[in-house]
């Protein structure tokens, strides 16, 4: 039900942002490019809210196991932690006590857990740190940069309601000494943005698209100077 609500929120945010970008959008997305970065082994999904949670309990029973309505996770540090489904919330039409979980992936070269998180009016993902079990809030499926240095991920919808909008950059490694960046646009937003391409390890290009403007998106550059990433709204 989370996942046939989520897509249809998607599919409804497509119909009436931008009917060019969303002819190139793949079934079960919530951007017009998902990243596939971090799929689990055996997922033949194309989408952000296709992704197997069978196929990543295969490929690291370790660390995940799904009871239920219970997700546990073992962490490096033998620490645990239950993320649990509130189905009877979910059930009832409470709106803000309804979340659910699912394991949609996993980086083994950064030993990175991905969640998507299921809320009643959209969803948003989780990187957990499988070390530690430090989480990161983020918006879509992440990208990894060229190098593999760090992850980006992108969203946009309309309205103050459904998942959350906006840029998320997050170093692969955990490193102390090395800032993590977010940004979260208004609610009374003019832009909406999708993410183009990294252009180097210190650069990301996103397209910017005026809402209820029918032209074609601009381009605009995210990038990163003396350890800080910079990003001006487009005017």
């Amino acid at each position: 039900m989370r996942r046939m609500r989520a897509a249809a929120l998607a599919s409804f945010v497509c119909l009436i942002s931008s009917a060019v970008a969303c002819a190139e959008r793949p079934p079960f997305a919530v951007v017009d490019h998902p990243s596939q970065d971090g799929r689990c082994i055996d997922d033949a999904g194309t989408g952000d809210l296709d992704r197997s949670e069978t196929a990543c309990l295969a490929q690291i029973p370790d660390v995940a196991q799904r009871n239920g309505s219970g997700l546990k996770l073992t962490f490096r540090n033998g620490r645990t932690r239950i993320y649990r489904n509130q189905d009877a919330k979910c059930a009832d039409g409470d709106a803000k006590g309804c979340v659910k979980f699912q394991l949609t992936g996993f980086f083994p070269d950064h030993d990175l857990i991905l969640l998507e998180r299921g809320h009643w009016e959209g969803v948003d993902w989780l990187l957990v740190r499988a070390d530690t079990g430090d989480e990161i809030a983020i918006v879509a499926p992440p990208h990894y940069s060229p190098e593999k240095r760090w992850l980006v991920s992108v969203a946009s919808s309309l309205g103050p309601a459904g998942p959350p909008d906006g840029i998320d950059v997050v170093p692969a490694k955990r490193d102390r000494a090395v800032k993590e960046w977010h940004y979260r646009a208004p609610d009374d937003s003019k832009w909406s943005y999708e993410f183009e391409h990294w252009d180097g390890e210190d650069q990301i290009v996103v397209s910017a698209k005026s809402i209820g403007d029918t032209g074609s998106p601009r381009s605009v550059a995210i990038y990163r100077k003396k350890n800080e990433w910079l990003f001006k709204d487009p005017r």
